[in-house]
């Protein structure tokens, strides 16, 4: 069962992944590629060069920015594959220290979760550098899940957890056009998960959660919550 929900988690993002593809390769790397012959060839008229040259400055343009697109793909692809934010979700659900049977255990109730409305809360993260990514907080009988964020999966055993706590905070984030940064404001609502074992670790109730669960709308951190507490 653990492999059948990694498979559908795959699948999810995938849908995603899909759509982001066919966007660049079908709207912005024409666009690009047009652009970039224009310039050359505006260029070129500019400075009185023969329509025969026109022609080959625009070419050596469009050549420039199939170049350029080439490398902003090398970097996009990879990030783009499905199964790359499958490992990610391995590696947090490997982090939980848990048995194969647990595991198995897991992938079960996260399928049969995933499959209903009333215990999942789907959005698209819309904060800052979040590019409108799905997003998805999903509560099951043992285990609790927000992923399509930073980091991409965050999981939590709540036989682990002796007190839930909501909150927010105030933070700030920049952005950068060209040359220009802008420093904007903004309130992240947060869920924090506080083990039972903080007193064997050294830790205090004034210390922060061993786990916490950031969202940018008060709403949905809200709804959240009602699932956790049912």
């Amino acid at each position: 069962m653990y492999e059948q929900w990694l498979e559908a988690e795959k699948k999810w993002i995938g849908e995603y992944c899909s759509r982001v593809k066919k966007r660049v390769i079908g709207r912005v790397v024409p666009a690009v590629l047009i652009i970039a012959a224009l310039l050359f060839g505006i260029l070129a008229a500019v400075e009185g060069e023969k329509p025969s040259e026109i022609a080959g400055q625009a070419a050596g343009g469009m050549i420039l920015g199939a170049i350029v697109c080439a490398i902003y793909l090398m970097f996009l692809l990879p990030g783009l594959s499905p199964k790359r934010y499958a490992k990610k979700i391995a590696k947090t659900v490997g982090r939980l220290g848990i048995n194969a049977g647990e595991m198995e255990q897991l992938g079960r109730e996260f399928l049969e979760a995933e499959a209903d409305a009333s215990r999942t809360i789907s959005f698209e993260m819309s904060g800052p550098k979040s590019k409108k990514t799905p997003a998805r907080f999903v509560k099951s009988e043992h285990y609790a899940m927000l992923e399509g964020g930073y980091p991409y999966a965050i999981i939590v055993r709540l036989a682990d957890v002796e007190r839930i706590v909501s909150s927010q905070e105030s933070k700030s984030a920049t952005t950068r056009s060209g040359n220009v940064s802008t420093t904007y404001q903004f309130t992240l609502y947060t869920i924090g998960f506080y083990r039972r074992d903080r007193e064997q670790r050294g830790l205090s109730e004034e210390d922060l959660p061993d786990e916490a669960m950031g969202f940018f709308d008060r709403g949905i951190r809200d709804r959240a919550m009602e699932l956790l507490e049912k």
